[in-house]
């Protein structure tokens, strides 16, 4: 016995389906195959021989043809299927070989002839357990096959409608011939297709499509057969059953219903699958609370494998072994929930599985692509002329004033102004900003955040070594970023949090510390909200200016004492003069 599922060929049951057996006149559907292939035209009408209708056996089922009858060669086809026409099946045989091998063919040769293409017919489905010698399925001890074969062989005549509609109804009246002015009332043997006059039980089935039926003394009862119920195909091989058509019929009912009760469609959801996964987008916001990790769901809804229960049983008792493979292109960022990432397919086998869309749970947004822009910077000496340590505060004006004050350069994650004499580096000191023009351990840390969106708007602040001409940077030192904030006579620091993958800051920044570096000549005019960074004066140059001060002041002193000395050098002179011209008198 053997139950299969017609498109897939899944077994649903079988017993000793490979053992060999005597498949009777179920032999007829390889006759009919083959027949069908090799005669062009159905509708011609041919005249028998003797050979045609003789060498039959008082147990032979004869459709009965007569020599010199002619006959049209569909009629020969209904009645070696519905009937098991021997003489029939005979005659078919001899006008198939014909077809093939041409006309030159000996009469006595034919029907040998024809059983090599049935065997080679055989050998092309994969009945490789089957060998046929006869046409009609008379018995032979070398006329063999399995029902694993003929589960082979229905699956392929199954896709004949020809034959297909001539097995599936119950009876058929042919025309009229020569020897038979009525015709032939042909009666299907197949009593699940038809119940014949004279049955005491009625064994129809209204799921049956289609059937052969077959039986010898050394056979027994056979039956190949076809059902269909809700879309389910099924094929049921009956070989060597005991007990006569009552048992044989009966038997292929209730393994058609086990069938059809075992073999369905089941819901995906059924089986319990695993339907969220985890993945990862690529260029996904730094700011992503996820790190660009995401989960999407399986869409399982409405999904369902067709399949025999028994097939199933061992995973609706452990979900865990449907494997399941996930098929996703590169997940890039930005990802909207609701958008399909991919597809999973869920394997009950290697040749079945069931395939469902992936979809995100969330949105994920996406980082800002940018390339840095190297800024072409005037070359400059590593080494700074020397500074008398003069430092200056730090402040932020409407407008820049002259470049010494306003025009910052950035080298070597150092940010400073410079005239022909002197620098002035940016350094902090008890958490707020001055300028210095002698470098120290902190003055070299300057490091640049330059300040991004991602897909959502949310702003996050990047390192970068080169300056981007317009862009916006959070300008950090030592942990502290520089801010609009006065204190102390300057500027003051926040403390920013570089903790983000790469280096970058993610949050705690307001709009004070966010400063946009615009191209100046060598360097940049730095500011925050059009207002301008820079430094003051400082203390050296008071000092200097001081000094001219104080020699203007000795200067003026020491003219007004030679002034008076000149006076009173004149006053005398003018005395003595009076004197000498009274003497002279």
């Amino acid at each position: 016995i053997l139950l299969i599922e017609t498109g897939s060929g899944e077994v649903l049951y079988e017993r000793g389906a490979n053992g060999q057996a005597f498949p009777a006149d179920v032999t007829i559907l390889m006759t009919a195959l083959v027949a069908i292939e090799e005669i062009p035209d159905f509708n011609e009408k041919v005249t028998l021989g003797w050979r045609e209708v003789a060498g039959f056996t008082a147990n032979s089922t004869l459709m009965g043809l007569e020599a010199a009858e002619t006959i049209k060669l569909e009629d020969l086809l209904y009645g070696m299927l519905l009937c098991s026409g021997a003489d029939a099946a005979k005659a078919l045989a001899m006008q198939a070989a014909y077809a093939h091998y041409g006309e030159g063919t000996s009469a006595s040769e034919a029907v040998s002839r024809f059983v090599d293409l049935m065997n080679k017919k055989a050998r092309e489905l994969g009945m490789n357990s089957t060998r046929f010698v006869t046409v009609d399925g008379r018995h032979n001890p070398e006329h063999y096959t399995t029902a694993h074969d003929l589960g082979l062989l229905m699956r392929e005549v199954i896709k004949s409608q020809y034959i297909t509609d001539i097995l599936s109804v119950p009876s058929r009246n042919t025309e009229a011939t020569n020897m038979h002015p009525n015709g032939f009332h042909l009666e299907n043997t197949n009593r699940l297709i038809n119940k014949k006059d004279g049955d005491a039980e009625s064994f129809v089935y209204d799921k049956c499509l289609l059937g052969k039926s077959g039986a010898t003394t050394e056979a027994g009862s056979c039956l190949a057969s076809c059902a269909v119920s809700r879309d389910v195909k099924l094929i049921l091989i009956q070989l060597g059953e005991e007990g006569g058509s009552a048992n044989l019929y009966n038997s292929a009912k209730r393994i058609f219903e086990w069938g059809f009760q075992n073999y369905r469609d089941y819901q995906l959801s059924e089986f319990a699958p695993q339907t969220e996964f985890e993945l990862r987008a690529i260029n996904a916001s730094p700011v992503d609370p996820e790190g660009g990790r995401f989960t999407v769901e399986a869409k399982i809804e409405g999904l369902s494998v067709k399949g025999a229960y028994t097939r199933f049983k061992k995973f609706f008792d452990d979900p865990s072994l449907l494997r399941a493979v996930l098929s996703t292109e590169t997940v890039d960022a930005p990802i909207r929930k609701g958008d399909v990432i991919g597809h999973v397919d869920y394997y009950f086998s290697e040749t079945q599985f069931v395939t469902a869309q992936l979809v995100a749970l969330r949105d994920v947004a996406a980082g800002a692509s940018f390339t840095p822009e190297p800024h072409e910077t005037a070359f400059i000496s590593n080494t700074p002329p020397p500074g008398s340590g003069k430092n200056s505060n730090l402040s932020i004006q409407r407008s820049a004033g002259a470049d010494q004050y306003f025009v910052w350069i950035y080298y070597e994650n150092s940010l400073y102004t410079m005239n022909s004499t002197e620098w002035h580096y940016l350094y902090l000191s008890d958490n707020v900003f001055r300028a210095a023009t002698t470098p120290d351990e902190t003055t070299g840390n300057v490091k640049l955040y330059r300040r991004y969106f991602d897909t959502n708007g949310v702003a996050y602040y990047v390192p970068e070594e080169f300056i981007s001409d317009g862009a916006e940077y959070i300008i950090v030192l030592n942990g502290m970023a520089l801010s609009t904030t006065g204190q102390d006579g300057t500027l003051a620091g926040i403390p920013v949090d570089a903790a983000g993958e790469g280096g970058i800051i993610m949050d705690g920044v307001d709009d004070s510390m966010i400063w946009r570096f615009e191209s100046s000549g060598n360097g940049y005019h730095i500011s925050n909200n059009s207002r301008y960074l820079g430094r003051s004066a400082g203390s050296g140059v008071l000092f200097w200016v001081l000094i001219v001060v104080i020699a203007l002041i000795a200067a003026i002193i020491v003219r007004a004492i030679i002034l008076r000395k000149s006076r009173r050098h004149r006053r005398r002179s003018h005395a003595r003069s009076n004197r000498y011209r009274v003497g002279m008198r």
